[in-house]
């Protein structure tokens, strides 16, 4: 059965290549959930094809978005969303 565990394992797998693609960590969160900042663009772009959720939008104009695993979030899942980053 698919644990909390795995669902970190995919945040962290998301984590790392968001981290590579270079996207700015709002913060760095060791859990399920991952907050970056993106402009307009990176906003409007990823909203065509991914869902995820809008947090805050910050002093200088960018939004902190949130990506979050769970149990039930396959592999195939985070790869889909790593090849849109």
């Amino acid at each position: 059965f698919p644990t909390r565990r795995s669902s970190d394992l995919a945040a962290m797998k998301i984590k790392k290549a968001l981290i590579e693609k270079g996207y700015e960590l709002y913060i760095d969160s060791p859990t399920n959930q991952q907050f970056i900042v993106v402009d307009d663009t990176a906003r409007d772009r990823l909203s065509k094809d991914i869902g995820f959720g809008f947090m805050e939008t910050l002093s200088n104009g960018k939004h902190v978005i949130r990506f979050c695993t769970s149990w039930a979030t396959e592999n195939e899942d985070v790869e889909r969303l790593i090849s849109i980053l």
